[in-house]
Protein backbone atom coordinates (compact mmCIF):
# COMPACT_ATOMS: atom_id res chain seq x y z
CA UNK A 1 0.00 0.00 0.00
CA UNK A 2 1.66 3.57 -1.12
CA UNK A 3 1.15 6.56 1.19
CA UNK A 4 0.18 9.94 0.17
CA UNK A 5 2.82 12.23 1.29
CA UNK A 6 2.00 14.77 3.51
CA UNK A 7 0.77 18.00 2.02
CA UNK A 8 3.77 20.80 1.79
CA UNK A 9 3.16 23.46 4.86
CA UNK A 10 3.76 26.29 2.87
CA UNK A 11 0.73 25.36 0.70
CA UNK A 12 -1.25 25.98 3.56
CA UNK A 13 0.84 29.26 4.58
CA UNK A 14 0.27 30.92 1.09
CA UNK A 15 -3.19 29.98 1.19
CA UNK A 16 -3.86 31.43 4.17
CA UNK A 17 -1.94 34.50 3.89
CA UNK A 18 -4.18 35.06 0.20
CA UNK A 19 -7.20 35.33 2.68
CA UNK A 20 -6.21 37.49 5.08
CA UNK A 21 -5.16 39.87 2.31
CA UNK A 22 -8.36 39.56 0.87
CA UNK A 23 -9.73 40.40 3.99
CA UNK A 24 -7.84 43.18 4.71
CA UNK A 25 -8.25 44.56 1.29
CA UNK A 26 -12.31 44.62 1.65
CA UNK A 27 -12.09 45.78 5.64
CA UNK A 28 -10.11 48.73 4.27
CA UNK A 29 -12.69 49.45 1.00
CA UNK A 30 -15.63 49.08 2.85
CA UNK A 31 -17.47 52.27 3.70
CA UNK A 32 -20.84 52.01 6.09
CA UNK A 33 -23.50 53.39 5.11
CA UNK A 34 -23.12 56.45 7.58
CA UNK A 35 -19.19 56.78 6.33
CA UNK A 36 -21.00 58.13 2.91
CA UNK A 37 -20.94 61.97 2.38
CA UNK A 38 -24.02 63.98 2.48
CA UNK A 39 -26.28 64.20 -0.90
CA UNK A 40 -25.67 67.16 -2.56
CA UNK A 41 -28.38 69.54 -3.72
CA UNK A 42 -29.18 70.19 -7.27
CA UNK A 43 -31.48 73.07 -8.22
CA UNK A 44 -33.47 71.86 -11.71
CA UNK A 45 -33.07 73.61 -14.58
CA UNK A 46 -34.81 76.80 -15.22
CA UNK A 47 -38.20 75.75 -17.26
CA UNK A 48 -37.62 75.94 -21.27
CA UNK A 49 -40.14 75.85 -23.83
CA UNK A 50 -41.70 72.02 -24.15
CA UNK A 51 -39.91 70.08 -26.67
CA UNK A 52 -40.91 66.98 -27.75
CA UNK A 53 -38.72 64.22 -27.45
CA UNK A 54 -37.48 62.97 -30.87
CA UNK A 55 -38.40 59.75 -32.06
CA UNK A 56 -35.50 56.96 -32.62
CA UNK A 57 -35.10 56.31 -36.40
CA UNK A 58 -35.75 52.83 -37.55
CA UNK A 59 -34.55 51.56 -40.19
CA UNK A 60 -36.73 48.65 -40.10
CA UNK A 61 -39.76 50.85 -40.08
CA UNK A 62 -38.23 53.51 -42.42
CA UNK A 63 -37.89 50.62 -45.28
CA UNK A 64 -41.49 49.24 -44.83
CA UNK A 65 -43.00 52.76 -45.17
CA UNK A 66 -40.82 53.22 -48.53
CA UNK A 67 -42.24 49.70 -49.62
CA UNK A 68 -45.79 51.33 -48.70
CA UNK A 69 -44.76 53.47 -52.26
CA UNK A 70 -43.86 50.79 -54.16
CA UNK A 71 -45.91 48.27 -56.07
CA UNK A 72 -46.81 44.92 -54.77
CA UNK A 73 -45.75 43.57 -57.55
CA UNK A 74 -42.09 45.19 -57.34
CA UNK A 75 -39.97 42.50 -54.99
CA UNK A 76 -37.30 45.27 -54.27
CA UNK A 77 -36.33 49.11 -54.80
CA UNK A 78 -33.21 51.28 -54.34
CA UNK A 79 -33.13 52.52 -50.63
CA UNK A 80 -30.26 54.97 -49.32
CA UNK A 81 -29.95 55.19 -45.25
CA UNK A 82 -27.74 57.23 -43.81
CA UNK A 83 -26.41 55.67 -41.08
CA UNK A 84 -22.67 55.62 -39.79
CA UNK A 85 -20.76 59.12 -39.62
CA UNK A 86 -19.63 59.76 -42.75
CA UNK A 87 -18.46 62.69 -44.70
CA UNK A 88 -21.62 64.75 -46.04
CA UNK A 89 -19.70 65.09 -49.33
CA UNK A 90 -19.24 61.30 -49.43
CA UNK A 91 -22.94 60.75 -48.93
CA UNK A 92 -23.63 62.99 -51.24
CA UNK A 93 -21.64 61.43 -54.04
CA UNK A 94 -23.06 57.89 -53.19
CA UNK A 95 -26.67 59.08 -53.02
CA UNK A 96 -26.03 60.53 -56.42
CA UNK A 97 -24.76 56.89 -57.99
CA UNK A 98 -27.53 55.75 -56.88
CA UNK A 99 -30.27 57.93 -58.13
CA UNK A 100 -28.38 57.47 -61.82
CA UNK A 101 -28.76 53.57 -61.30
CA UNK A 102 -32.70 54.22 -60.24
CA UNK A 103 -33.37 56.55 -63.12
CA UNK A 104 -31.17 54.09 -65.37
CA UNK A 105 -33.79 51.08 -64.02
CA UNK A 106 -36.74 53.53 -63.56
CA UNK A 107 -36.46 51.87 -60.01
CA UNK A 108 -37.56 53.60 -56.82
CA UNK A 109 -35.52 54.96 -54.61
CA UNK A 110 -35.78 55.66 -50.92
CA UNK A 111 -34.18 57.96 -48.63
CA UNK A 112 -34.34 58.25 -45.35
CA UNK A 113 -32.08 58.36 -41.79
CA UNK A 114 -31.94 59.47 -38.12
CA UNK A 115 -30.62 62.95 -38.84
CA UNK A 116 -33.78 64.73 -40.37
CA UNK A 117 -31.49 68.00 -41.44
CA UNK A 118 -28.87 65.82 -42.90
CA UNK A 119 -30.78 63.82 -45.25
CA UNK A 120 -32.20 67.09 -46.50
CA UNK A 121 -29.40 68.76 -47.05
CA UNK A 122 -27.81 65.75 -48.45
CA UNK A 123 -30.42 65.05 -51.09
CA UNK A 124 -30.86 68.27 -51.93
CA UNK A 125 -26.30 68.37 -52.89
CA UNK A 126 -27.25 65.48 -54.59
CA UNK A 127 -29.80 66.91 -56.67
CA UNK A 128 -27.81 70.03 -57.80
CA UNK A 129 -24.86 67.81 -58.10
CA UNK A 130 -26.59 66.23 -61.18
CA UNK A 131 -28.53 69.04 -62.66
CA UNK A 132 -28.64 68.91 -66.05
CA UNK A 133 -28.55 64.86 -66.23
CA UNK A 134 -32.19 62.81 -66.69
CA UNK A 135 -32.79 61.89 -63.43
CA UNK A 136 -36.15 61.33 -65.02
CA UNK A 137 -36.51 57.35 -64.99
CA UNK A 138 -36.37 57.96 -61.07
CA UNK A 139 -39.29 57.72 -58.36
CA UNK A 140 -37.96 59.06 -55.08
CA UNK A 141 -39.72 58.11 -51.87
CA UNK A 142 -38.10 60.57 -49.69
CA UNK A 143 -39.43 60.02 -45.55
CA UNK A 144 -38.60 62.89 -43.86
CA UNK A 145 -40.18 65.51 -41.18
CA UNK A 146 -43.34 67.58 -42.91
CA UNK A 147 -41.66 70.49 -42.80
CA UNK A 148 -39.15 69.52 -45.59
CA UNK A 149 -42.25 68.74 -47.85
CA UNK A 150 -42.22 71.85 -50.17
CA UNK A 151 -38.46 72.10 -50.60
CA UNK A 152 -37.85 68.67 -51.52
CA UNK A 153 -40.89 68.46 -54.06
CA UNK A 154 -39.38 71.94 -55.46
CA UNK A 155 -35.97 70.51 -56.03
CA UNK A 156 -37.63 67.15 -57.45
CA UNK A 157 -39.79 68.79 -59.35
CA UNK A 158 -36.62 71.05 -61.07
CA UNK A 159 -34.82 67.68 -61.53
CA UNK A 160 -37.77 66.07 -63.49
CA UNK A 161 -38.32 63.59 -61.17
CA UNK A 162 -40.90 62.10 -59.21
CA UNK A 163 -41.34 62.12 -55.48
CA UNK A 164 -42.93 60.34 -53.37
CA UNK A 165 -42.84 61.67 -49.95
CA UNK A 166 -43.63 59.95 -46.48
CA UNK A 167 -43.64 61.99 -43.00
CA UNK A 168 -41.56 60.07 -41.20
CA UNK A 169 -41.13 60.17 -37.60
CA UNK A 170 -44.76 61.53 -37.49
CA UNK A 171 -46.08 58.16 -39.74
CA UNK A 172 -47.28 55.42 -38.05
CA UNK A 173 -45.70 51.91 -38.96
CA UNK A 174 -47.91 49.85 -41.00
CA UNK A 175 -49.34 47.01 -38.87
Amino acid sequence: MTATPPLPSRDFRTAALILVGIAAALALAWRAPSDLPPPVAVSAPAPGPAVAPAAAFDLDTAMRLAGTQVPPDLDSFYFFAMLEPAPEAQDIAELGSKMQAAARERDYLGVAGPDPERNRRTLLAALEAHHGEDLSGMILIYLGPDQHRAEVASAARAAGVELRFVAYPEASPPL
